[in-house]
């Protein structure tokens, strides 16, 4: 399918975009839903950029691209936001779901700055994510965690494809939203965005 040039670019981190991603961190109104910084990228917690850098890199020399710190530009390449795909382990279990044995599953989120909220943007730059999930990092199927109490976040999610799975989630005051590849492929290979 032939597409336009994006008005928004996902794009994997270069070491000169760790500042920017610390302090996008840092901010309040950016990580309100998040319950807590990202712990669970192996290398969010340490203070030190270039430490902090090579041990990122280090794990996505390991695990490719199914394992991306996405930076979101716009086309003149301002940084505006974050996205982070990783790989869930095969005996994974999330509350009541049960990772498919033999499918790539990816667990992601995404996060802008504040100015940048309330204009589409979201939506868009998710819509670029999942293209790199799925055309990239080889993704079966495609996982959203969304605070229950940011709709935006939940319509950001479902404008991308994305609907919700289970019940119980795991996570307090998350639920969780999926989207498989066969998903991926009938929504996308019909839009132009």
């Amino acid at each position: 399918m032939m597409r336009s040039k994006p008005d928004i670019i996902a794009m994997a981190m270069e070491r000169d975009d760790m500042p920017f991603l610390f302090a996008l961190w840092y901010n309040h109104d950016v990580m309100h839903y998040a319950d807590e910084f990202p712990r669970f990228r192996g290398w969010s917690r340490i203070d030190e950029i270039q430490e902090a850098w090579e041990r990122y890199d280090e794990i996505h020399k390991e695990l490719g691209n199914k394992y991306t710190q996405l930076i979101i530009k716009l086309p003149d390449g301002t940084r505006i936001g974050e996205s982070f795909i990783a790989p869930l382990k095969e005996d994974q279990k999330l509350g009541e779901w049960q990772k498919p044995k033999g499918i790539v599953c990816l667990i992601g989120d995404i996060k802008l700055k504040p100015e940048f909220w309330g204009k589409g943007l979201a939506s868009k730059a998710m819509r670029e994510v999942v293209r790199f999930a799925f055309e990239r990092a080889g993704c079966g199927i495609f996982l959203v965690p969304p605070h229950k109490k940011n709709p935006a976040a939940i319509r950001v999610y479902e404008k991308a494809g994305f609907s919700p799975i289970v019940e119980k989630p795991p996570w307090v005051n998350h639920i969780f939203m999926t989207l498989t590849r066969q998903q991926y492929i009938q929504r996308y290979s019909k839009k132009k965005y």
